[in-house]
């Protein structure tokens, strides 16, 4: 709503386009043709959590066309994080400090992810600093039935 009324966007066809640069999170959002799993490609813990997921998805036989992303979206949301930590380095003043608040997932097939963990050596291989990761509040997911960590994951460009 505020992306149209200070005038960001006009009409439905200025909002798909808008859409399409945002970071992958759920299967609803995924487009033909993304490709920031490219990003990652090369991440040996990012592919294992994705195989793990498509495996036990098989293993399921769950067939739906969402349930047949779930191993796409993971990628390619890590891939979107890695492209937005890289483009923003420009911007940033050597010492500059980030957070960013994050939460453990297993709703795809309940493979966990620990995405603080994984988002901070995404962003140490980008040459960021890890300051830290703080537990900011855990959470019930419905679909473990467990305790699921959200954190702050705190970290610094040297520049």
């Amino acid at each position: 709503m505020e992306t149209v009324l200070l005038g960001f966007i006009n009409n439905k066809a200025e909002l798909r386009s808008l859409k399409r640069t945002l970071i992958r999170s759920n299967t609803r959002g995924v487009y033909k043709g993304d490709n920031d799993d490219l990003w990652i490609s090369d991440n040996a813990d990012i592919q294992f959590i994705s195989e793990n997921i498509e495996n036990r998805r098989i293993q399921l036989g769950k067939t739906s066309g969402f349930e047949r992303l779930y191993h796409k979206v993971a990628k390619l949301y890590f891939g979107g994080m890695k492209r937005h930590l890289a483009d923003i380095r420009q911007y940033l003043k050597p010492g500059a400090h980030l957070g960013y608040v994050v939460g453990d997932q297993a709703s795809y097939l309940r493979v966990l992810i620990r995405t603080g963990k994984l988002l901070a050596d995404i962003a140490e291989s980008l040459g960021y600093e890890i300051v830290d990761i703080d537990l900011f509040r855990t959470r019930f997911a419905s679909a473990t039935r467990e305790q699921m960590r959200e954190e702050v994951v705190l970290l610094r460009w040297p520049g």
